[in-house]
């Protein structure tokens, strides 16, 4: 597939994740709303969450999703989230780091897996071999988020750095703005292989699992929690309470995550 349309695709991508963060960071009219920015990864759960505590509290909460760093930025530039939730703890530590987190809030909620996909239709060796993928991709491309700013994307490159592959496959990746982006790339069969959450495996149509990386191959999967500071209402307060409640930590459980109790 030429280049040229993965950049147009990339381009297409990131309008929309503007467009959508914009649009969420812009709706925020009431006191009472909870604006949460959250990894894309999270994005039905997030939403689940939000609806339950909608229902039991009445108090609206307002979702943007897109990558854990694109959204860390938003909000340095003032972006006005109530609660960052992260795919990992970097960019947290990146909040942290420039005081705009709530001190004492970041709590680590929830788990996940790193998988490797390809297309349903696709005949995969059984069983498979990491060390044989640069020979089964040959000249294919292999998409994965962007390491710089998507923690998707940051624990694959460990992986394949771990497993001695990075380097041999470097020229076959595609690099995308969020982990949701590499999973329609694949489900749409426009590349054989990609990187993806176990739990971004229940929302495609057409993949199939080709291997789970080890865990000792990539840094542990934490999905991070915290309060932006200045911003810690009572809805707020309320909504991160219910996260960590049984009741939220259920929601999460029914979504695919490992849901910690803290």
């Amino acid at each position: 597939m030429a280049v040229e349309y993965y950049q147009m695709f990339l381009k297409r991508l990131l309008m929309l994740t503007m467009l959508f963060t914009g649009m969420a960071a812009t709706v925020h009219a009431s006191e009472e709303d909870v604006v949460v920015f959250a990894a894309a990864s999270m994005s039905e759960a997030i939403s689940a969450l939000g609806t339950e505590f909608e229902k039991r509290t009445g108090f609206p909460v307002i979702a943007s999703f897109a990558g854990s760093g694109t959204l860390a930025r938003q909000i340095t530039e003032g972006a006005p989230a109530d609660i960052y939730i992260s795919a990992n703890l970097s960019w947290m530590d990146y909040l942290d780091q420039s005081a705009l987190l709530e001190p004492g809030s970041e709590v680590v909620i929830a788990s996940n897996k790193l998988v490797l996909v390809a297309p349903s239709e696709t005949k995969l060796p059984d069983p498979f071999q990491f060390e044989k993928l640069p020979v089964i991709l040959g000249t294919g491309r292999l998409a994965i988020g962007n390491p710089a700013h998507v923690p998707a994307g940051t624990y694959a490159k460990a992986a394949l750095e771990s497993l001695g592959l990075w380097e041999k496959i470097e020229g076959n990746l595609v690099m995308l703005p969020n982990v949701r982006a590499v999973l329609a790339l694949v489900d749409r069969g426009e590349v054989p292989f990609a990187i993806i959450y176990e739990t971004d495996m229940r929302l495609a149509k057409n993949i199939q699992l080709a291997a789970v990386f080890p865990r000792d191959s990539h840094p542990p999967i934490s999905y991070a929690m915290a309060k932006i500071k200045g911003n810690d209402g009572h809805s707020t307060g309320l909504f991160y309470k219910f996260v960590r409640s049984e009741e939220g930590r259920e929601i999460l459980r029914r979504h695919g995550f490992l849901a910690f109790e803290n």
